[in-house]
């Protein structure tokens, strides 16, 4: 979950191992700032030096570590992402077409090149790196920054800096990322415990308090958004704030204003939060550095993340199991996702609520796995805190929450799958296979459906399936956000 989602700070970081945090965000910084300062010493200043950051999960540390540098020199670093994808050796296997940025653009000949990465494991994507670089000249030295090395390398690869080394067994899995101070179990919980006073209020015959009163919330979407973009709006309403609302095909955006003017532009009328969704990857992340006094509330970023999602599917879960267990969400806390056995199902390559929902479920203590055609499986899915089910039928027995996602066409998730029909038969989530569900199973999908796809319209409208109770939990999850990210929180959500 991205940095300004929730902080008005600029992110200290999280790496968890499965279930159990290992380093607190404090701790992820001062190791970046070990790291930088040991990249000055070897390298006797930043003379011709370039950080680059493989995409995806190292262009947060990348982005850190480049500004750390700054800091210390004072001189700017050149700062560059690299996607390996097409450099791969599995490629033949399973093929992985790029989509995302390379945005190296400058010749790297004679250059000393930093390389950083978040989790150093086999060495392969590593390899592919280097064969990348030799695109773009000749480097006088490559350098490899990993946040964690968790060993078991197939190539006579080494890290020059790391950050915390991590042995581990092949079938344990390692999350490291900058952007999650706060997907702590507690402060999930914290955040679920106020939306349950928000869901009352939602119940009410006047659906409206004064909670943020005198504040004022804009809404800015680069995307596409129906269902998002309503809910954060009527959620800032019902707690009284004003609300901004930017038009973005009517903006100055069209005429090539960048996102930093229409952040300055927007902040200088007087805000409070900002509710961000962008096209690119990091884009809150880096709208929390531009004004560090507002906050920055994630509606999704790119392929990365969709926060806010994650939230009310861990909320939905919970209301339906307190209400089966004759408790309260408040009153189970998170007990009731101890072993909880949850299969996502789809393309888990393009969706940024597959994250979202994958690192929630984890930090939460669910047993989480997915179910997927090859191509439409991230190349870093062995880092993932996730098992690939190779049975998707005999997965559908096993679990207690079945996940759907939607084919991001728009994303070019199409050209991924021979044609519809065949995904639909592998892994759609038809009548016949529905019956293998249990009965107290939960079938879950966050919309908008491609119903006669990924799922029948028929299992659409089970009773089992609480489709529609997420888009009621949309506004009230998004309400407990708005408010604790504005008004405080006491689990270090600003």
């Amino acid at each position: 979950m991205s940095s300004g989602e929730l902080r008005q700070t600029p992110p200290g970081g999280l790496a968890f191992f499965a279930k159990s945090q290992l380093l607190t965000g404090e701790e992820v910084e001062r190791a970046l700032k070990r790291m930088a300062h040991e990249i000055v010493e070897r390298n006797h200043g930043l003379p011709r030096l370039s950080v680059i950051g493989l995409q995806t999960g190292g262009v947060a540390f990348a982005t850190r570590i480049a500004e750390l540098l700054h800091d210390i020199v004072g001189d700017d670093v050149s700062l560059s992402l690299l996607d390996v994808s097409f450099y791969r050796d599995d490629l033949n296997r399973n093929p992985v077409p790029k989509s995302t940025a390379t945005t190296i653009d400058h010749d790297l000949t004679d250059q000393t090149v930093i390389v950083v990465d978040d989790v150093l494991f086999t060495g392969r994507t590593i390899r592919a790196a280097l064969n990348a670089l030799s695109d773009w000249g000749r480097p006088r030295s490559v350098q490899l920054a990993v946040m964690v090395d968790r060993g078991h390398r197939e190539l006579p690869i080494r890290p020059d800096y790391v950050g915390k080394n991590l042995p581990t067994s092949l079938d344990e899995a390692i999350l490291a990322t900058l952007e999650g101070v706060w997907i702590s179990r507690e402060a999930i919980v914290e955040v679920l415990d106020t939306d349950e006073s928000f869901v009352e209020v939602n119940r009410r015959t006047i659906k409206k308090v004064p909670a943020l009163k005198g504040r004022v919330v804009a809404s800015l979407f680069f995307e596409e958004s129906t269902r998002t973009r309503l809910s954060f709006e009527t959620a800032a309403k019902r707690l009284s704030a004003d609300v901004l609302s930017l038009a973005v095909a009517s903006s100055s955006v069209k005429k090539g204003e960048s996102l930093r003017d229409t952040i300055a532009t927007i902040d200088a009328l007087g805000i409070d939060a900002v509710v961000l969704r962008h096209q690119s990857s990091g884009a809150a992340l880096q709208v929390s550095r531009y004004v560090p006094h507002v906050r920055v509330i994630n509606a999704g970023d790119g392929l990365h993340q969709h926060p806010t999602q994650g939230l009310l599917d861990a909320f939905t879960v919970r209301q339906v199991l307190s209400e089966r267990a004759g408790t309260s969400g408040l009153e189970s806390g998170a007990q009731l996702f101890d072993g909880l056995r949850v299969l996502i199902v789809g393309d888990i390559r393009h969706s940024r609520v597959a994250r979202s929902d994958i690192a929630a479920y984890s930090a939460l203590g669910c047993d989480v796995h997915v179910a997927a055609p090859g191509t439409l499986l991230p190349a870093d899915i062995e880092n993932w805190p996730v098992r690939v089910v190779e049975d998707f039928d005999q997965a559908l027995e096993w679990a207690d929450v079945v996940a759907l996602l939607r084919l991001q066409r728009e994303r070019g998730s199409g050209s991924f799958v021979p044609s519809l029909a065949e995904f639909t038969r592998t892994f759609g989530l038809t009548l016949e296979r529905a019956r293998r569900l249990r009965p107290t199973t939960i079938i879950m999908h966050p919309g908008p459906m491609n119903r006669g796809v990924e799922i029948d319209s028929r299992v659409a409208d089970l009773p089992s399936a609480v489709i529609e109770r997420q888009v009621a939990n949309g506004v009230p999850i998004r309400m407990a956000v708005l408010y604790l990210t504005v008004a405080g929180s006491s689990e270090g959500v600003p």
